[in-house]
Protein backbone atom coordinates (compact mmCIF):
# COMPACT_ATOMS: atom_id res chain seq x y z
CA UNK A 1 0.00 0.00 0.00
CA UNK A 2 1.65 3.60 -1.00
CA UNK A 3 0.78 7.01 0.49
CA UNK A 4 0.38 10.06 -0.86
CA UNK A 5 -0.13 13.59 1.07
CA UNK A 6 -0.65 16.90 1.69
CA UNK A 7 2.06 18.48 4.10
CA UNK A 8 1.50 20.90 6.45
CA UNK A 9 4.01 22.31 8.73
CA UNK A 10 1.94 22.74 12.35
CA UNK A 11 1.51 19.37 12.93
CA UNK A 12 -0.78 20.43 15.91
CA UNK A 13 -3.55 20.22 13.76
CA UNK A 14 -7.39 21.83 13.23
CA UNK A 15 -10.13 21.22 16.00
CA UNK A 16 -13.30 19.06 14.79
CA UNK A 17 -15.26 22.37 16.15
CA UNK A 18 -13.76 24.50 14.12
CA UNK A 19 -14.21 22.74 10.90
CA UNK A 20 -18.30 22.24 11.61
CA UNK A 21 -18.03 25.85 12.23
CA UNK A 22 -16.80 26.85 8.73
CA UNK A 23 -19.18 24.01 6.92
CA UNK A 24 -21.59 25.45 8.46
CA UNK A 25 -20.96 29.11 7.37
CA UNK A 26 -20.16 28.34 3.75
CA UNK A 27 -20.86 24.46 2.97
CA UNK A 28 -24.58 25.37 1.81
CA UNK A 29 -23.38 28.38 -0.40
CA UNK A 30 -20.67 26.14 -2.09
CA UNK A 31 -23.32 23.23 -2.53
CA UNK A 32 -26.13 25.70 -4.23
CA UNK A 33 -23.21 26.96 -6.51
CA UNK A 34 -22.33 23.74 -7.44
CA UNK A 35 -25.89 22.24 -8.15
CA UNK A 36 -25.99 22.98 -11.94
CA UNK A 37 -22.95 21.54 -12.44
CA UNK A 38 -23.31 18.59 -10.94
CA UNK A 39 -25.99 17.65 -13.16
CA UNK A 40 -23.94 18.08 -16.12
CA UNK A 41 -22.33 14.62 -15.23
CA UNK A 42 -25.63 11.98 -15.97
CA UNK A 43 -25.83 8.82 -14.72
CA UNK A 44 -24.12 5.69 -16.60
CA UNK A 45 -27.12 3.70 -17.77
CA UNK A 46 -24.52 0.17 -17.56
CA UNK A 47 -23.74 0.10 -13.89
CA UNK A 48 -21.12 -3.22 -14.64
CA UNK A 49 -19.39 -3.81 -11.80
CA UNK A 50 -16.03 -4.88 -14.32
CA UNK A 51 -16.15 -1.15 -15.32
CA UNK A 52 -14.75 -0.01 -12.49
CA UNK A 53 -11.22 0.58 -12.92
CA UNK A 54 -10.67 3.31 -10.25
CA UNK A 55 -12.33 3.41 -7.03
CA UNK A 56 -12.15 6.17 -4.28
CA UNK A 57 -13.71 5.58 -1.12
CA UNK A 58 -13.52 9.18 0.85
CA UNK A 59 -13.71 8.85 4.83
CA UNK A 60 -11.70 12.02 6.83
CA UNK A 61 -13.37 11.67 9.90
CA UNK A 62 -12.66 8.48 12.34
CA UNK A 63 -10.62 6.02 13.32
CA UNK A 64 -13.53 3.73 14.26
CA UNK A 65 -15.35 4.58 11.42
CA UNK A 66 -12.88 3.75 9.02
CA UNK A 67 -12.55 0.42 11.12
CA UNK A 68 -16.18 -0.40 10.53
CA UNK A 69 -15.43 0.31 6.96
CA UNK A 70 -13.18 -2.66 6.10
CA UNK A 71 -16.17 -4.78 4.94
CA UNK A 72 -16.64 -2.23 2.63
CA UNK A 73 -13.42 -2.21 1.14
CA UNK A 74 -13.44 -6.04 1.55
CA UNK A 75 -17.38 -6.86 -0.28
CA UNK A 76 -16.05 -3.73 -3.22
CA UNK A 77 -12.59 -5.96 -3.53
CA UNK A 78 -14.89 -8.84 -4.69
CA UNK A 79 -17.74 -6.76 -6.34
CA UNK A 80 -15.02 -4.74 -8.43
CA UNK A 81 -12.77 -7.08 -9.61
CA UNK A 82 -10.91 -4.87 -11.82
CA UNK A 83 -10.60 -1.88 -10.05
CA UNK A 84 -7.72 -0.12 -8.05
CA UNK A 85 -9.15 1.09 -4.52
CA UNK A 86 -8.04 4.43 -3.26
CA UNK A 87 -9.15 6.09 0.16
CA UNK A 88 -8.68 9.65 1.28
CA UNK A 89 -9.34 10.65 4.01
CA UNK A 90 -7.01 12.78 7.20
CA UNK A 91 -3.31 11.43 8.32
CA UNK A 92 -4.29 11.42 11.64
CA UNK A 93 -5.93 8.25 10.07
CA UNK A 94 -2.17 7.14 8.70
CA UNK A 95 -2.01 4.10 10.81
CA UNK A 96 -4.76 2.88 10.84
CA UNK A 97 -5.11 2.37 6.88
CA UNK A 98 -2.24 0.43 7.71
CA UNK A 99 -4.06 -2.35 9.03
CA UNK A 100 -6.78 -2.09 6.58
CA UNK A 101 -6.12 -4.84 3.76
CA UNK A 102 -7.18 -4.45 0.42
CA UNK A 103 -6.46 -0.84 -0.12
CA UNK A 104 -4.09 -0.21 -3.10
CA UNK A 105 -3.52 3.36 -2.45
CA UNK A 106 -4.56 6.02 0.05
CA UNK A 107 -4.20 10.11 -0.12
CA UNK A 108 -3.60 11.49 3.31
CA UNK A 109 -4.78 15.34 4.17
CA UNK A 110 -3.05 17.13 6.56
CA UNK A 111 -5.06 20.46 7.90
CA UNK A 112 -2.14 22.09 9.61
CA UNK A 113 -2.36 23.76 12.56
CA UNK A 114 -4.78 26.76 11.37
CA UNK A 115 -7.81 27.43 9.07
CA UNK A 116 -5.76 28.83 6.15
CA UNK A 117 -3.71 25.51 6.26
CA UNK A 118 -6.56 23.48 6.52
CA UNK A 119 -8.14 25.38 3.41
CA UNK A 120 -4.64 25.09 1.83
CA UNK A 121 -4.98 21.27 2.14
CA UNK A 122 -8.36 21.05 1.75
CA UNK A 123 -8.31 22.61 -1.99
CA UNK A 124 -5.35 19.60 -2.78
CA UNK A 125 -7.74 16.71 -1.59
CA UNK A 126 -10.00 17.98 -4.50
CA UNK A 127 -7.07 18.15 -6.89
CA UNK A 128 -5.99 14.60 -5.80
CA UNK A 129 -10.06 13.61 -6.33
CA UNK A 130 -9.64 15.28 -10.14
CA UNK A 131 -6.16 13.92 -11.43
CA UNK A 132 -7.66 10.42 -9.90
CA UNK A 133 -9.98 10.00 -13.06
CA UNK A 134 -12.00 7.49 -10.59
CA UNK A 135 -14.76 5.55 -12.55
CA UNK A 136 -16.68 5.86 -9.29
CA UNK A 137 -16.80 7.53 -5.52
CA UNK A 138 -18.16 6.31 -2.73
CA UNK A 139 -18.53 8.92 0.08
CA UNK A 140 -18.62 7.66 3.06
CA UNK A 141 -19.16 10.83 5.58
CA UNK A 142 -23.04 10.68 6.76
CA UNK A 143 -23.65 14.98 7.06
CA UNK A 144 -20.56 16.43 5.92
CA UNK A 145 -20.74 18.90 2.42
CA UNK A 146 -17.22 18.96 2.20
CA UNK A 147 -16.95 15.44 1.24
CA UNK A 148 -19.60 16.30 -1.06
CA UNK A 149 -17.68 18.62 -2.96
CA UNK A 150 -14.52 16.08 -3.55
CA UNK A 151 -16.84 13.81 -4.80
CA UNK A 152 -17.82 16.33 -7.49
CA UNK A 153 -14.38 17.66 -8.14
CA UNK A 154 -13.84 14.00 -9.15
CA UNK A 155 -15.77 14.53 -12.20
CA UNK A 156 -17.03 11.08 -11.67
CA UNK A 157 -19.99 9.69 -13.19
CA UNK A 158 -20.66 7.90 -10.49
CA UNK A 159 -21.01 9.66 -7.10
CA UNK A 160 -22.64 7.80 -4.49
CA UNK A 161 -23.29 9.43 -1.15
CA UNK A 162 -26.09 9.47 1.53
CA UNK A 163 -29.41 11.45 1.62
CA UNK A 164 -28.85 13.94 4.42
CA UNK A 165 -32.05 14.49 6.39
CA UNK A 166 -31.50 18.50 6.94
CA UNK A 167 -28.36 18.75 5.33
CA UNK A 168 -28.43 20.29 1.92
CA UNK A 169 -25.98 19.23 -0.49
CA UNK A 170 -26.86 20.34 -3.80
CA UNK A 171 -27.82 16.75 -5.39
CA UNK A 172 -23.91 16.99 -5.82
CA UNK A 173 -24.11 12.97 -5.61
CA UNK A 174 -25.87 11.25 -8.35
CA UNK A 175 -26.92 7.53 -6.79
CA UNK A 176 -28.39 8.68 -3.25
CA UNK A 177 -29.20 5.72 -0.57
CA UNK A 178 -30.33 6.27 2.68
CA UNK A 179 -29.06 6.08 6.00
CA UNK A 180 -30.66 3.72 8.01
CA UNK A 181 -30.84 4.58 11.84
CA UNK A 182 -31.83 1.23 12.96
CA UNK A 183 -28.79 -0.44 10.98
CA UNK A 184 -25.13 -0.52 12.27
CA UNK A 185 -22.92 1.69 10.62
CA UNK A 186 -20.91 -1.22 9.24
CA UNK A 187 -23.96 -2.08 7.21
CA UNK A 188 -24.58 1.54 6.17
CA UNK A 189 -21.31 1.95 5.05
CA UNK A 190 -22.34 -1.69 2.57
CA UNK A 191 -25.27 -0.03 1.68
CA UNK A 192 -23.30 2.38 -0.48
CA UNK A 193 -22.95 -0.49 -3.21
CA UNK A 194 -26.12 -0.94 -4.54
CA UNK A 195 -25.95 1.04 -7.46
CA UNK A 196 -24.41 -2.23 -8.30
CA UNK A 197 -26.99 -4.47 -7.04
CA UNK A 198 -25.18 -4.85 -3.53
CA UNK A 199 -28.29 -6.06 -1.23
CA UNK A 200 -27.49 -4.29 1.78
CA UNK A 201 -30.06 -6.03 4.01
CA UNK A 202 -27.99 -9.69 4.56
CA UNK A 203 -25.39 -9.61 7.42
CA UNK A 204 -22.40 -7.69 7.19
CA UNK A 205 -18.93 -9.10 7.04
CA UNK A 206 -16.79 -8.26 10.88
CA UNK A 207 -14.25 -6.04 10.75
CA UNK A 208 -11.32 -7.44 10.50
CA UNK A 209 -7.89 -5.68 11.15
CA UNK A 210 -4.20 -6.85 9.69
CA UNK A 211 -1.88 -6.31 12.86
CA UNK A 212 1.62 -4.77 11.26
CA UNK A 213 4.27 -6.78 13.32
CA UNK A 214 6.30 -3.35 13.63
CA UNK A 215 4.15 -2.95 16.71
CA UNK A 216 5.90 -5.61 18.50
CA UNK A 217 8.38 -4.20 20.18
CA UNK A 218 6.41 -1.53 21.88
CA UNK A 219 4.26 -4.33 22.91
CA UNK A 220 7.05 -6.05 24.59
CA UNK A 221 7.94 -2.80 26.62
CA UNK A 222 4.45 -2.89 28.01
CA UNK A 223 4.01 -6.14 28.85
CA UNK A 224 7.63 -7.07 30.36
CA UNK A 225 6.35 -4.49 33.00
CA UNK A 226 3.88 -6.06 33.84
CA UNK A 227 3.79 -8.74 36.63
CA UNK A 228 2.05 -11.46 34.85
CA UNK A 229 2.02 -10.64 30.65
CA UNK A 230 -0.34 -13.38 30.48
CA UNK A 231 -3.25 -12.06 33.31
CA UNK A 232 -3.69 -8.08 32.35
CA UNK A 233 -7.10 -6.35 31.25
CA UNK A 234 -6.80 -3.22 29.19
CA UNK A 235 -9.00 -0.40 30.06
CA UNK A 236 -9.78 2.90 27.98
CA UNK A 237 -10.96 6.05 29.80
CA UNK A 238 -10.87 8.15 27.02
CA UNK A 239 -12.87 9.18 24.01
CA UNK A 240 -13.13 11.07 20.60
CA UNK A 241 -13.07 15.28 20.61
CA UNK A 242 -16.47 15.13 19.19
CA UNK A 243 -18.07 14.01 22.28
CA UNK A 244 -16.73 14.00 25.46
CA UNK A 245 -19.83 12.82 27.09
CA UNK A 246 -19.01 9.46 26.40
CA UNK A 247 -16.56 9.08 28.84
CA UNK A 248 -17.76 7.08 31.69
CA UNK A 249 -17.14 8.95 35.25
CA UNK A 250 -12.63 8.07 35.58
CA UNK A 251 -13.64 7.56 39.77
CA UNK A 252 -15.47 4.68 38.27
CA UNK A 253 -13.03 3.08 36.07
CA UNK A 254 -10.59 3.44 38.99
CA UNK A 255 -12.85 2.07 41.44
CA UNK A 256 -13.37 -0.80 39.11
CA UNK A 257 -9.76 -1.51 38.23
CA UNK A 258 -9.21 -1.96 41.87
CA UNK A 259 -12.28 -4.32 42.20
CA UNK A 260 -10.56 -6.41 39.02
CA UNK A 261 -7.47 -6.86 40.62
CA UNK A 262 -8.61 -7.81 44.02
CA UNK A 263 -11.32 -10.49 42.99
CA UNK A 264 -9.22 -11.81 39.66
CA UNK A 265 -5.56 -10.87 40.40
CA UNK A 266 -4.97 -8.86 36.85
CA UNK A 267 -3.21 -6.25 35.74
CA UNK A 268 -5.20 -3.22 34.71
CA UNK A 269 -3.24 -1.57 31.68
CA UNK A 270 -4.89 1.87 30.86
CA UNK A 271 -4.15 2.96 27.02
CA UNK A 272 -4.52 6.51 25.44
CA UNK A 273 -2.50 8.64 23.07
CA UNK A 274 0.03 11.04 24.34
CA UNK A 275 -2.13 13.99 24.48
CA UNK A 276 -4.46 11.94 27.17
CA UNK A 277 -1.31 10.59 29.09
CA UNK A 278 -1.86 13.06 31.98
CA UNK A 279 -5.88 12.21 31.99
CA UNK A 280 -5.55 8.67 32.14
CA UNK A 281 -2.55 8.86 34.58
CA UNK A 282 -5.51 10.61 37.25
CA UNK A 283 -6.95 7.24 36.80
CA UNK A 284 -4.29 5.21 37.15
CA UNK A 285 -3.19 6.86 40.60
CA UNK A 286 -7.00 6.63 42.01
CA UNK A 287 -7.05 3.38 40.98
CA UNK A 288 -3.55 2.39 42.73
CA UNK A 289 -4.70 4.06 46.14
CA UNK A 290 -7.45 1.61 46.13
CA UNK A 291 -5.27 -1.40 45.87
CA UNK A 292 -5.77 -1.90 42.13
CA UNK A 293 -3.01 -3.32 40.01
CA UNK A 294 -2.75 -0.66 37.14
CA UNK A 295 -0.16 0.66 34.32
CA UNK A 296 -0.38 3.43 32.32
CA UNK A 297 0.73 3.02 28.88
CA UNK A 298 -1.09 6.08 27.49
CA UNK A 299 1.42 7.63 24.57
CA UNK A 300 3.60 4.59 24.59
CA UNK A 301 1.77 2.62 22.23
CA UNK A 302 1.04 3.11 18.31
CA UNK A 303 -1.83 1.97 16.93
CA UNK A 304 -0.72 -1.25 16.07
CA UNK A 305 1.05 -1.99 19.22
CA UNK A 306 -2.28 -1.14 21.01
CA UNK A 307 -4.22 -3.41 18.98
CA UNK A 308 -1.61 -6.07 20.15
CA UNK A 309 -2.10 -5.08 23.78
CA UNK A 310 -5.71 -5.44 23.08
CA UNK A 311 -6.02 -9.27 21.54
CA UNK A 312 -3.74 -10.45 24.00
CA UNK A 313 -5.78 -9.43 26.91
CA UNK A 314 -8.13 -10.98 28.90
CA UNK A 315 -10.91 -8.32 28.24
CA UNK A 316 -10.87 -4.90 27.03
CA UNK A 317 -12.76 -2.17 29.00
CA UNK A 318 -13.55 0.93 26.80
CA UNK A 319 -15.56 3.95 26.06
CA UNK A 320 -17.16 4.25 22.92
CA UNK A 321 -14.74 5.35 20.77
CA UNK A 322 -12.36 4.48 18.25
CA UNK A 323 -10.38 2.03 20.09
CA UNK A 324 -13.38 -0.46 20.87
CA UNK A 325 -13.23 -0.96 17.03
CA UNK A 326 -9.44 -1.49 16.66
CA UNK A 327 -9.76 -3.90 19.77
CA UNK A 328 -12.74 -5.81 18.46
CA UNK A 329 -11.92 -6.04 15.09
CA UNK A 330 -7.94 -6.99 16.07
CA UNK A 331 -9.76 -10.17 17.48
CA UNK A 332 -10.19 -8.69 21.91
CA UNK A 333 -12.81 -9.24 23.60
CA UNK A 334 -14.50 -6.20 24.47
CA UNK A 335 -17.10 -4.57 26.93
CA UNK A 336 -17.83 -1.14 26.23
CA UNK A 337 -19.82 1.89 27.57
CA UNK A 338 -22.36 3.99 25.31
CA UNK A 339 -24.34 6.70 27.04
CA UNK A 340 -25.25 9.90 24.53
CA UNK A 341 -24.36 7.44 21.42
CA UNK A 342 -26.30 3.98 20.54
CA UNK A 343 -24.70 0.68 20.26
CA UNK A 344 -27.46 0.49 17.47
CA UNK A 345 -24.89 2.00 15.37
CA UNK A 346 -21.83 1.74 16.84
CA UNK A 347 -21.74 -1.38 19.05
CA UNK A 348 -18.69 -3.90 18.99
CA UNK A 349 -19.13 -6.35 15.65
CA UNK A 350 -18.71 -9.80 16.49
CA UNK A 351 -19.80 -12.61 19.11
CA UNK A 352 -18.92 -12.56 22.68
CA UNK A 353 -18.97 -8.77 23.40
CA UNK A 354 -20.58 -6.72 26.16
CA UNK A 355 -22.39 -3.28 26.36
CA UNK A 356 -23.16 -1.23 28.50
CA UNK A 357 -26.36 0.72 27.87
CA UNK A 358 -29.24 2.29 29.61
CA UNK A 359 -31.92 2.89 27.30
CA UNK A 360 -33.27 6.20 28.77
CA UNK A 361 -35.74 8.48 27.34
CA UNK A 362 -33.61 10.89 26.17
CA UNK A 363 -30.81 8.32 25.18
CA UNK A 364 -29.21 8.76 22.09
CA UNK A 365 -28.98 12.07 22.48
CA UNK A 366 -26.27 12.21 19.79
CA UNK A 367 -27.30 11.81 15.92
CA UNK A 368 -25.03 11.75 13.15
CA UNK A 369 -27.54 13.90 10.38
CA UNK A 370 -26.75 16.60 13.46
CA UNK A 371 -23.24 16.70 13.16
CA UNK A 372 -22.81 14.49 16.16
CA UNK A 373 -23.17 17.50 18.49
CA UNK A 374 -24.25 16.80 21.87
CA UNK A 375 -26.52 19.08 23.99
CA UNK A 376 -27.00 17.58 27.19
CA UNK A 377 -30.56 18.68 29.10
CA UNK A 378 -28.87 17.40 32.71
CA UNK A 379 -25.59 19.16 34.09
CA UNK A 380 -24.35 15.35 34.60
CA UNK A 381 -25.35 13.20 31.46
CA UNK A 382 -27.93 10.24 33.18
CA UNK A 383 -27.19 8.35 30.98
CA UNK A 384 -23.37 7.91 32.80
CA UNK A 385 -24.40 8.52 36.00
CA UNK A 386 -27.05 5.36 35.79
CA UNK A 387 -24.05 2.60 35.02
CA UNK A 388 -23.42 1.96 38.31
CA UNK A 389 -19.61 0.12 39.21
CA UNK A 390 -21.37 -2.95 40.90
CA UNK A 391 -23.55 -3.75 38.27
CA UNK A 392 -20.57 -3.33 35.52
CA UNK A 393 -18.29 -5.69 37.93
CA UNK A 394 -21.30 -7.97 38.29
CA UNK A 395 -22.02 -8.45 34.70
CA UNK A 396 -18.20 -8.48 34.14
CA UNK A 397 -18.49 -11.23 36.24
CA UNK A 398 -21.26 -12.88 35.26
CA UNK A 399 -19.93 -13.15 31.51
CA UNK A 400 -16.33 -13.35 31.86
CA UNK A 401 -15.24 -14.11 35.48
CA UNK A 402 -14.25 -18.32 34.82
CA UNK A 403 -12.00 -16.94 31.87
CA UNK A 404 -10.50 -14.10 34.34
CA UNK A 405 -10.31 -16.61 37.07
CA UNK A 406 -8.37 -19.48 34.90
CA UNK A 407 -6.49 -18.14 32.52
Amino acid sequence: MSNSSHKSRNKKGVSLTSLQYIEKIFGSIVCALLHLPAQLTPKPRNMDPAGVKQLLIVKFFGIGSLVLAEPLVRTARNLFPNAEIHVLTLSSNAQVMEMIPGVDRVHLVDLGGNIAAAVLAYLGTMWTAFRGRYDAVLDLEFYTRASAVVSLASWSPVRVGYHAQGIYRGDIQNFKVPFNAYWHVSRNFLSLLEPWGYDPSQPPPVPELVVPEDGLEDTRKVLHALDDPARYVVINVNAGELAYERRWFPERFAELAAKLTATYGVTCVFIGAASERDYVEAVVQDARTQGAKADNSAGELSLAAMAQVCRNSLLVITNDSGPLHVAAASGATVAGFFGPETPVLYGPVGDGHLVFHQKLACSPCIHIEQGKQLHCLYPVPKCQEQIAVEDVFAQIGDTYGEKLRTT
